[in-house]
């Protein structure tokens, strides 16, 4: 697997960044970051800096380098870099200081379920180098050549999520966010007051909801227990190669209640697919992601359950995206500030008010 840095005391952080988690009047885990930040990749010299620890840890992997560091790209919320090396392509990583468990959060996934996951070579901190996974799952259909189905994605990931079942403290202590259905709700006044003050949402409107939140919450207290939810498990995120799946970018993932985690899976599937809300096809692909859980429970009360998870995961995407714009500066929270809003107003006030449609 390669080597780890130490990490004692949750998130392991490393270099010049400065994150602590703290619990916040929302009761929800949060980094605490002084605003606005400059990015880490936005600081001078920190490309040189990464190219010499690359070439360190390359060094001792016993990787020789075919070429020099490339910087694929930057984001608000990551930045990548490859670079050739004779066992083939190498992958650095650091996510931004509001994401800072990534590497530390993804070694743990690594461990539990390996053929599925990445294959990470060593992390130090916030920097993570991580082997080729091959080309995205949407790049591999569009080009015609054999590819992993979603009947065969789904299960996997409903058996990693209940192999990490186990280590769903062990997780949150490692900085995931902690968004199981009560801390949710108990952060739900917040989430409302800080989206709509800045996105001209109807707030009393949002609020009212509050005792359907409960409601719903109490519901998902049982019978099955919190996991890691990726929130991004869509064709993008999935990498094929020799016909091996992997699911990589777990910087937006949580610990949540499990069926929280396919609100986008369905609604990516849907839109590629052009597929009905609450179709045949839709509901046969939750079967068939739910029968993994009905060690839990039968097929009826999975389905209703599955419903009422796909509601907190709306709410789960808007506590992302404001996690996500904590301590970035005023240009991207403008560009990004609305997809919270989205999330809260439009999807799970939707599902709320007009009932919930799978894929929409």
């Amino acid at each position: 697997m390669g080597r780890f840095s130490d990490c004692h005391t949750g998130v392991c952080l490393g270099h010049h960044e400065r994150v602590t988690a703290n619990e916040t009047r929302d009761g929800l885990q949060q980094a605490v970051i002084d605003e606005p930040q400059l990015l880490p990749w936005g600081a001078a010299g920190w490309f040189d800096r990464v190219e010499a620890w690359v070439g360190i840890e390359l060094g001792v992997l016993g990787l020789e380098p075919q070429g020099k560091l490339e910087l694929v790209r930057t984001r608000p919320w990551a930045a990548v870099a490859r670079i050739a090396t004779t066992a083939g392509e190498v992958w650095f990583k650091e996510p931004a200081p509001s994401l800072a468990f990534e590497p530390a959060l993804t070694v743990a996934v690594s461990q539990r379920m390996p053929s599925f996951t990445p294959e990470v070579l060593v992390t130090d901190g916030t920097w993570m180098l991580t082997r080729d996974a091959g080309p995205q799952l949407r790049a591999v259909v569009r080009h015609g050549a054999p590819a992993p189905s979603w009947d065969e994605l789904l299960p996997l990931y409903a058996e990693l999520q209940i192999e990490l079942a186990e280590d769903a403290k062990k997780l949150v202590t490692l900085g995931a966010p902690d968004k199981r259905p009560a801390k949710v709700a108990a952060a739900y006044a917040g989430l409302v007051e800080r989206v709509g003050r800045h996105n001209s949402l109807d707030i009393k409107r949002l609020q009212a909801l509050a005792p359907e939140l409960e409601s719903l919450t109490d519901a998902l207290a049982s019978p099955l227990p919190a996991t890691l939810i990726h929130e991004e498990f869509h064709e993008t995120n999935v990498f094929v190669r020799d016909g091996r799946a992997r699911l990589l970018d777990w910087g937006e993932a949580t610990v949540s209640h499990p069926f929280a985690g396919l609100v986008n899976t369905l609604r990516d599937i849907a839109f590629r697919r052009r597929l009905k809300p609450n179709g045949r096809e839709i509901l046969r692909l939750r079967s068939i992601y739910l029968e993994s859980w009905t060690r839990f429970g039968s097929p009826r009360e999975l389905s209703e359950l599955f419903d009422r998870g796909y509601v907190l995961g709306a709410l789960c995407r808007a506590l992302t995206w404001d996690r996500v714009l904590t301590g970035q500066q005023t240009p991207v929270r403008n560009e990004y500030n609305r997809n919270a809003a989205v999330w809260l107003d439009i999807i799970f006030r939707g599902a709320i008010e007009q009932g919930v449609r799978l894929g929409a």
